[in-house]
């Protein structure tokens, strides 16, 4: 321990270069075995008034920063997550169906264009071209008939005449849908394809005969008790046959005016 001065009396070393700077005489040496001991210095704080802790709502981008909980009931809850349904074995997505009866409609020149689409019902006696089922507005009825498509000839019987048209609709349908039932006397097997009507809304279905060589497509008017074809410029009847019918839709007679 040094043996220089006591605390107080002046500097221990001469001044000089390097040295400490001289004494300025303050506070005053304490009296021999009294020493200075230093204390803490209070300064004063300015007083504010308690603040109460910010409460932020829950969000996704400022989540809340305290972990207390808070003393009164949160003012935005959090919405409970939505329920997630987990099935095992999903059942396939459902094909559009294609419907099974469709009236096209067309005229005697464009009519070609439906080929690939159209039903053949028929064919001629003289040179076995085919024959497509049509129907026609005609006198407010809706009639069907026939269409020789390499003539591109259209006709529907009516009144005792063959009415040639040139506006019309075509069956298409698919060949496997669909089958001859033979019939008579006006009577139609269930799943009959209805294909027209007359002025006063009764049915008309599609059938065909056999006549002078020929496989014609006609009308089966239930109230007339026959079916109807057109045929070298008139209309002609017959007692029995056959009606053009859906699969699967029947096929015992029950239908008859």
């Amino acid at each position: 321990m040094s043996n220089g001065p006591p605390y107080g009396s002046g500097p221990p070393y001469p001044p000089g270069p390097g040295g400490p700077p001289p004494y300025a005489g303050y506070p005053p040496a304490p009296p021999p075995g009294i020493a200075y001991v230093p204390a803490p210095v209070l300064m004063p704080m300015p007083m504010y008034p308690p603040q109460p802790p910010h409460m932020y709502p829950p969000t996704h981008n400022h989540p809340p920063t305290h972990s207390y909980p808070p003393a009164y009931p949160h003012p935005y809850p959090e919405p409970p997550p939505d329920a997630v349904h987990v099935v095992d074995n999903p059942p396939p997505l459902d094909k559009p169906m294609e419907p099974e009866v469709e009236w096209v409609p067309t005229t005697s020149h464009a009519a070609d264009s439906l080929s690939s689409r159209v039903f053949v019902t028929g064919r001629e006696g003289w040179d076995d071209s085919p024959l497509w089922t049509i129907r026609a507005h005609h006198n407010g009825h809706l009639i069907p008939g026939k269409l020789a498509i390499k003539h591109k000839a259209a006709y529907i019987p009516f009144s005792g005449k063959e009415v040639r048209v040139h506006n019309f609709e075509v069956l298409c349908i698919n060949p496997n849908l669909v089958r001859w039932i033979p019939a008579g006397n006006g009577q139609v097997p269930s799943g009959a394809i209805p294909a027209g009507n007359t002025h006063d809304a009764e049915p008309l279905y599609i059938g065909r005969v056999r006549h002078r060589g020929s496989l014609t497509p006609g009308k089966v008017h239930p109230s007339h008790h026959c079916c109807y074809i057109s045929f070298d410029g008139s209309e002609v009847s017959y007692k029995s046959y056959e009606v053009l019918c859906q699969v699967g839709a029947g096929g015992g007679v029950q239908r008859s005016a």
